[in-house]
């Protein structure tokens, strides 16, 4: 010891020899800063006021309170969470429902919770429509990578799924023909903004294929297991602000969410938070898709479904109390699609192509959204136009410049002429003044049938005070994009309402993607893959079904049925069964003259699969239609026909001449009520709103199967949302939830005011 304090002493001696501080003689010093009490003389004196207002008796007793009120909020929330992971069913979705309305924590509080939440609650309360805080964002999310480093790990996402053929075809496809070219020069520094346009194309391809690639539940078990959720989000990084690219990446999402419960994958990668932010959304797409995902992963909601690739559930959106009293499921046709087919009718048409109408870049914004946007301060309606512009620019879409936009300037008033006659002054005072109509007049739809069977008895007009209420010359709500998704939940707030969608096309030449997709296009095997995904779907096991149909659609809906009738699998057949009602618009029953077309010109067109199978007075089509009309005889109850068939010809930009596509001979089907149009061939599937003959009589007719299936002694009782009777117990513990949470809010004001 006696050592060590020596060696220690010689050390500090040797140390002091030198002054360090020489070392720090032009290194300039901070000033002292002398605070000025004028300037913040006032500071101080708000500072003293407030002490004092806290001294006095009634912060002295609300100040505890509130802290105490405070800590109440958040034990609240806590145990509702502990609920919500560990209660039964029951109690585990009055939880969530009890979550989802809580939007009075601090960030740090939904970051907390966040972090308590499971796999299964954070999916419970997405599709519950809660705050966006409740989810914890992807890890390094605002890291980006760049376009060739996304493209490799895209590329060896697809190299994992070999020896799969199809994989196989899109690396010779996308990526033998042009290599990922390696950066070089100036391109080695990373612009995270920047995207080539080579590679832009190249992921294109590669996300096209994905698609494809993951229908198949093999190939979705190797992506996921291989991490390629953590590398789609590296995709959605990159092209958050191109809506075709970020569709394409949540078709591959949802194909991903089909098979197993994939939850925790999900979760665990971050998509929870990037699917809650999908559903708010402007484009309708985008809401139905991740709406679709969300479904598919969501196993606690015993009212939920899953879907398949190509099955859309249009509504409901989101958690249900109830099952469905009936399920309504539309078919497009040729060059068709969902958001396509099924729009609102165009005040202003346009001649038709036979390239089909694509949505590129542009947003489907649904007419909901669009009276939202309305109803917001002007501030807000401006950030709001800003915001969906930038995208547009990115996307696409030219450009303007506010020097090219034209003023259209009010129309004064013409002056009244100078008119001599008394009485012709009076005559035309009289005629100008806008005296109001009597409470009993109507209007005759504007889409009134040319032909009809005398049997149908039904109105064909519409009350005065409702035709008012048609937004026709409202601008700012604008046109549907999906009219049954968005008008018939008004009219029956507990349907279900399903999409099919198919790609198709009129020639070889022009059909895109996978070999065995562009010769699969028959339509017996495509209508038999769209039954097993309905079955899946649990289309049709306890409810009415209703078919509408356009064009081939409206085949494609015969050969479901055929198939359906002749399975062996009790719950496909089913589907036939509880079939109550079809509508077919513009159906070739006995063929089309498009296909007549197609023949003078195969040499050089290649007509695609679906196109020969159009041929006039085909023996395929003629069985088909024989073969249906037997099914629908030998059903336990004969379901309701309805077929609508074009009265004006549809005028086609490739040939500038007018084509009737279906004639009336082949649109009829001796089965059920018939109507003949004024309509062409592709307006035959777009009302001009909702006080039209064509979706008044589709009303009719759904409003007519769930009348025959209670009539047939289904069960139409409603379903609680555990699917089993919910106990005398069960309702008290639900209105004590609510209530207590009622109360705890009202609180919650009433302490903000003193607080």
């Amino acid at each position: 010891g006696l050592v060590s304090y020596e060696a220690y002493r010689t050390y500090s001696a040797l140390s002091n020899l030198v002054d360090t501080r020489v070392l720090d003689i032009d290194r300039k010093r901070p000033d002292y800063i002398y605070i000025k009490h004028h300037i913040y003389r006032q500071s101080l004196q708000e500072q003293q006021e407030q002490e004092r207002e806290n001294g006095r008796l009634v912060n002295v007793v609300v100040q505890p309170f509130g802290k105490w009120w405070k800590a109440l909020k958040h034990s609240v929330a806590w145990r509702l969470l502990k609920i919500a992971q560990e209660g039964d069913q029951i109690d585990r979705l009055k939880a969530i429902k009890q979550l989802a309305l809580i939007d009075h924590l601090k960030d740090w509080d939904f970051q907390h919770l966040a972090q308590l939440c499971d796999a299964q609650t954070a999916v419970s309360l997405a599709r519950s429509n809660c705050d966006s805080r409740w989810f914890l964002p992807p890890r390094q999310y605002g890291v980006e990578k760049s376009a060739h480093e996304v493209l490799a790990s895209i590329k060896g996402l697809i190299e994992k799924l070999a020896p799969d053929r199809c994989a196989e075809y899109a690396l010779e496809h996308t990526f033998t023909s042009h290599q990922i070219k390696e950066p070089v020069g100036d391109d080695v520094v990373d612009h995270r903004l920047y995207v080539s346009r080579f590679e832009n194309e190249q992921l294109k391809q590669a996300l096209n294929a994905l698609v494809h690639l993951t229908t198949v539940e093999e190939n979705c078990r190797k992506i996921i297991d291989s991490g390629g959720l953590l590398e789609l989000i590296e995709v959605e990084k990159l092209y958050s602000d191109n809506i075709d690219m970020k569709l394409t990446l949540a078709r591959i999402i949802a194909n991903l969410s089909v098979h197993g419960d994939r939850a925790y994958d999900f979760f665990a990668s971050g998509w929870i938070n990037i699917l809650s932010k999908w559903q708010q959304d402007v484009d309708m797409r985008m809401q139905v898709t991740t709406d679709l995902t969300l479904s598919n992963l969501d196993r606690d909601d015993p009212n939920s479904f899953s879907y398949e690739s190509n099955v859309y559930p249009l509504y409901p959106k989101g958690r249900r109390k109830n099952k469905p009293d009936v399920d309504v499921i539309f078919v497009h046709g040729l060059l068709g699609g969902v958001f396509v087919t099924w729009r609102q009718k165009d005040l202003k048409p346009q001649a038709a192509s036979l390239l089909g109408k694509k949505h590129s870049s542009v947003s489907l914004v649904s007419t909901s959204a669009k009276a939202r946007n309305e109803t917001k301060t002007p501030s807000t309606a401006t950030a709001t136009t800003a915001t969906m512009t930038t995208p547009a620019l990115d996307s696409g879409i030219a450009s303007y410049n506010d020097a090219e936009l034209l003023t259209l300037q009010p129309t004064p008033p013409k002056s009244h002429p100078s008119i001599s006659d008394t009485a012709t002054k009076e005559l035309i005072q009289a005629l100008q003044e806008d005296e109001p109509l009597s409470s009993e007049w109507s209007v005759v739809f504007p889409d009134l049938p040319l032909v009809a069977d005398e049997k149908y008895t039904s109105r064909y007009s519409v009350s005065g005070d409702k035709w008012l209420q048609e937004p026709l010359g409202d601008e700012s709500i604008g046109r549907s994009f999906c009219w049954p998704m968005e008008w018939l939940p008004k009219d029956f707030p507990n349907i279900r309402v399903i999409g099919l969608n198919y790609e198709s096309s009129l020639s070889q030449w022009s059909a895109s993607g996978c070999p065995c997709e562009k010769y699969d296009g028959k339509l017996e095997k495509r209508a038999s893959e769209f039954l097993k995904k309905l079955a899946r779907s649990n289309i049709g096991q306890d409810r009415p079904v209703v078919w509408v149909g356009h064009s081939m659609g409206g085949l494609l809906i015969k050969s479901i049925m055929n198939q359906a009738a002749a399975s062996e699998d009790p719950a496909i057949r089913r589907i036939a069964q509880n079939s109550r009602a079809v509508m077919f618009l513009g159906t070739p029953h006995r063929g089309s003259a498009i296909a007549k077309l197609k023949q003078h010109t195969s040499a050089l067109v290649w007509p695609s699969v679906e196109v020969r199978e159009l041929e006039e007075n085909s023996l395929h089509l003629l069985h088909l239609h024989k073969t249906f009309l037997k099914t629908i005889n030998q059903l336990p109850k004969k379901p309701e026909i309805v077929s609508v068939c074009e009265g004006s010809a549809t005028v086609l930009t490739s040939f500038k001449l007018p084509l009737h596509i279906v004639t009336e001979k082949s649109a009829r089907l001796d089965e059920g009520d018939f109507y003949l149009t004024k309509e062409d061939h592709l307006n035959l599937s777009k009302p001009m709103c909702r006080q039209s003959f064509l979706y008044q009589r589709l009303i009719s007719t759904i409003w007519y199967a769930m009348q025959s299936a209670k009539e047939a002694g289904e069960p139409e009782e409603e379903h609680t949302s555990s699917g089993t009777k919910s106990t005398e117990s069960g309702k008290r513990s639900s209105s004590v939830f609510s209530d207590v949470y009622r109360q705890l809010r009202q609180l919650d004001r009433l302490f903000n005011i003193f607080l």
